[in-house]
């Protein structure tokens, strides 16, 4: 999985040639590690734990088809600082996903994600999330969402989110999406969604060309103060 990352990311230094639409198949559950978090979804600050490189960024969009065929991925620690997101890299298992990727059938499981733009499944979203659902931890400062940050351009349907989902300050928070701008459809939330500006079970902004259909939340949704905007389903639209 790593040597995987470091293909569409360009990183290897075995001599492959990198390849950012290169397609991949889940063959069995993968756990990198356990006891990423504590009882309360928070994370385990007494482990020592192997970051994670999501698949994917700004310069280097994944634009293959990423099939977890009903498998899981355990264990994802990623923690990028603000600084990276300005250039690009993203919090997810996926960074970017491209305008022709598609990531599909896979479920992200005890795992800490924080960062600006960061999601379970994806940090920003220009292709397609189907099938797929993230129970762990997702945190950050700007779009958070407990399957993807950023939708922007892209479509999520038929997934959903248990873990919870905290944005911190300003950031908008979703259940399923942190911003959106185009569709989601058939997801739903029954996470802890916290944040401190636009927050909702399944998106936190709906912003212009975003469509949200046959989608519900069942989890708590809450403001930092009394500033933020909150919805059941959207906080801002």
């Amino acid at each position: 999985l790593y040597w995987f990352a470091g293909l569409v990311n360009g990183t290897l230094t075995d001599g492959t040639t990198q390849n950012t639409s290169a397609h991949a198949k889940l063959m069995s559950d993968i756990v990198i590690q356990t006891g990423v978090l504590d009882a309360d979804d928070s994370l385990n600050t007494s482990g020592s734990f192997t970051e994670w490189t999501p698949i994917g960024n700004k310069n280097n969009q994944y634009t293959g088809t990423f099939d977890g065929a009903g498998y899981t991925i355990s264990g994802v620690y990623v923690n990028i600082d603000i600084a990276d997101s300005y250039n690009g890299v993203y919090a997810g298992l996926f960074g970017y996903v491209g305008s022709s990727g598609t990531i599909k059938n896979v479920g992200v499981k005890d795992s800490y994600i924080s960062g600006s733009y960061a999601g379970g499944i994806c940090g920003v979203n220009y292709g397609t999330i189907a099938n797929s659902y993230n129970t762990g931890a997702v945190s950050g400062t700007n779009k958070v969402g407990g399957v993807c940050g950023e939708n922007s351009g892209g479509t999520i349907e038929n997934s959903y989110n248990t873990g919870t989902v905290r944005g911190e300050n300003f950031a908008d928070a979703g259940g399923v999406c942190g911003s959106n701008y185009d569709s989601i459809t058939n997801s739903y939330n029954t996470g802890t969604v916290v944040s401190g500006e636009a927050v909702g079970g399944v998106c936190g902004s709906n912003y212009e060309g975003g469509g949200i259909a046959n989608s519900y939340n069942t989890g708590t949704v809450t403001g930092i103060d009394s500033t933020s905007y909150v919805g059941g389903v959207c906080g801002w639209n």
